[in-house]
């Protein structure tokens, strides 16, 4: 973007050093050297005009870019973060359903132990 804004200043300083050299060195009229200044002065305000709307254009396409690029990058994390989240939680119910068997392996040995301790 800096090379844009240097071009649009680039553009103004030498338009100026253009049109000072210009009534210097012009032998014209008060009136003559009046509308050459406003046509050079209107021809350097729409040049400098176009520059800015073309940084303005590209600018914005960098924007859509951009926005595109994190959509992606966000679609893209939810994606791992899903199968992540997945994952995880069969890992704890695999280690719920792991934990939920051994109370029943015990109860079922301490009926049995008790059983044959009655008389």
């Amino acid at each position: 973007m800096s090379s844009g804004g240097d071009m649009i200043k680039g553009f103004l300083a030498g338009g100026l050093v253009g049109m000072a050299v210009g009534i210097l060195f012009a032998p014209k009229s008060g009136k003559d050297m009046r509308e050459d200044l406003m046509s050079e002065s209107d021809d350097l305000f729409g040049k400098a005009k176009k520059e800015l709307d073309k940084i303005k254009n590209e600018l914005t396409d960098l924007r859509d870019k951009l926005s595109d690029t994190i959509d992606r990058g966000k679609a893209v994390f939810e994606q791992a973060q899903t199968a992540e989240e997945r994952d995880f939680e069969a890992e704890i119910n695999s280690l719920d359903e792991d934990s939920a068997e051994k109370p029943d392996k015990k109860a079922t040995s301490a009926k049995k132990t008790a059983s044959k301790k009655k008389p």
